[in-house]
């Protein structure tokens, strides 16, 4: 299954391996990076990503986005076909309903 990132999705992830980068030991946003990306292969293989429930959030609900908890990190993303599209990337505290 095809893994793909949407261009904000793309920046948030960036944004936050920069910022465990530049607030931790040289290589922690890295070590970060290496470890989220086994974790989003392993769960969002072709078998188990159709398994993922519909997310809580409304608004999510309503784009018919997927949800999968990685950490204090929400990851919203949609499937079709043989492709995954990882559309959000989001701190917990962030969302609201």
């Amino acid at each position: 299954m095809q893994i793909n990132y949407t261009v904000e999705a793309f920046s948030s992830l960036v944004r936050l391996i920069n910022f465990i980068e530049q607030t931790n030991s040289e290589g922690a946003g890295g070590r970060w990076l290496d470890k989220f990306e086994i974790f989003i292969q392993v769960k969002l293989s072709a078998a188990a990503a159709v398994k993922i429930s519909l997310c809580n959030n409304l608004t999510f609900q309503k784009l018919n986005l997927r949800c999968l908890y990685y950490s204090d990190w929400v990851i919203a993303f949609s499937l079709s076909d043989d492709n995954v599209l990882i559309e959000a990337l989001i701190h917990k505290s962030r969302i609201t309903d």
